[in-house]
């Protein structure tokens, strides 16, 4: 199971899609430039580009045909939960096809500018930074898989042992768990190289008291709610993982931000394990940008749909927009970095 790439240029309906900027501070987002266009131009540009008739496009929204041409003559606004589906729908047909490979090249090459010599021995020694990214990356990670913390919560239960009343004994055990493994990767604890045996490892510590098959590939069917994608079945899951990790372990020498991500998409779509897979693979992204001197990536729960979006896309199209989406990501984590005078080189 791995990342068939296609891409496809669409001429003339996205137009605004300039050359990445190379310069020190920006990064010019591919991403956030398709959302500047208003929901009447991402309608018609979805019916310009696609051959989804009228009808059909007001199926796919759930509204009728009438309501559906009263948004697009602009006699009627969509109310935010049809925005976001309309925003979702451009992005899968309009926006995320204009990702050029040679645009991609130009996001692998920014992403190498940033990179920091020595930076995980620098996060090891500095206790202050390597706290805020101990924070920053178990508040989201946790909270994307539903934990109901707070960030003052959680930093209080990493820091501080903080007991939070109202909440579950398996909330605080998902928080203390990561912050535990995380711990480990930052300090070098975990800087062995990446095996099945290591990642069996990795989710017992990060899984422990929550699921009784910690450290133990499934055994059983699983599902990701609200996707209709087929994850690898239980008896090929050690087949489909030594795969992806022949294919890790190849020119370990030259690994890009590209390959980080191609091996998050792939293992997430394996989905080995019966819980913790997404916490387990974005940990996973944290070491491997560490190994090859990237800042980490830290993936915000405020991006969770658009994260799930892309990473869905990449599974079932090309890698482009999710390659895009984690460069966006790390240019927020090296802002981190300068905040504590690191800087790139």
């Amino acid at each position: 199971m791995y990342i068939v790439t296609r891409i496809v240029t669409i001429q003339g309906v996205y137009p605004s899609v300039r050359p990445l900027k190379l310069d020190k501070h920006i990064v010019y987002d591919i991403l956030l430039c398709m959302m500047s266009k208003n929901y009447i131009e991402q309608l018609k540009d979805i019916l310009a580009v696609s051959e989804i008739s009228q009808a059909k496009l007001a199926e796919k929204l759930g509204v009728t045909y009438a309501a559906l041409s009263r948004w697009i003559n602009g006699h009627a606004k969509p109310h935010p939960g049809k925005l976001k589906g309309i925003e979702r729908l451009y992005r899968e047909i309009v926006g995320y096809p204009a990702i050029t490979e040679g645009y991609l090249k130009g996001v692998v090459n920014k992403a190498d500018s940033y990179k920091v010599k020595g930076i995980w021995k620098i996060i090891a020694e500095n206790e202050d930074l390597q706290n805020e990214f101990l924070l920053e990356h178990t508040y989201n990670s946790t909270s994307i898989e539903g934990t109901t913390f707070t960030k003052r919560e959680t930093e209080g239960i990493i820091f501080d042992g903080a007991i939070i009343h109202d909440k579950t004994l398996k909330e605080h055990l998902e928080v203390t768990n990561h912050a535990a493994v995380l711990r480990n990767i930052f300090t070098g604890k975990h800087a062995d190289s990446i095996d099945q045996d290591f990642i069996k490892h990795l989710h017992e510590n990060l899984m422990q008291g929550l699921h009784k098959d910690a450290g133990n590939y499934s055994k059983h069917e699983r599902v990701i709610r609200s996707l209709e994608i087929a994850l690898t079945h239980p008896d090929d899951i050690v087949e489909e993982m030594t795969g992806l990790m022949n294919n890790w372990n190849k020119n370990l020498s030259k690994k890009t931000i590209r390959d980080i991500a191609d091996f998050h998409i792939s293992f997430e779509l394996i989905h080995p394990f019966g819980d913790g897979n997404g916490r387990l693979g974005r940990i996973l992204m944290i070491l491997q940008c560490l190994r090859y001197e990237y800042p980490p990536v830290i993936i915000e729960n405020a991006r969770k749909m658009e994260y799930y979006d892309v990473l869905h896309y990449a599974q079932t199209n090309s890698d482009g927009p999710f390659v895009c989406f984690l460069m966006s990501e790390m240019e927020r984590t090296n802002r981190i970095l300068n905040k504590y005078k690191v800087t790139n080189g």
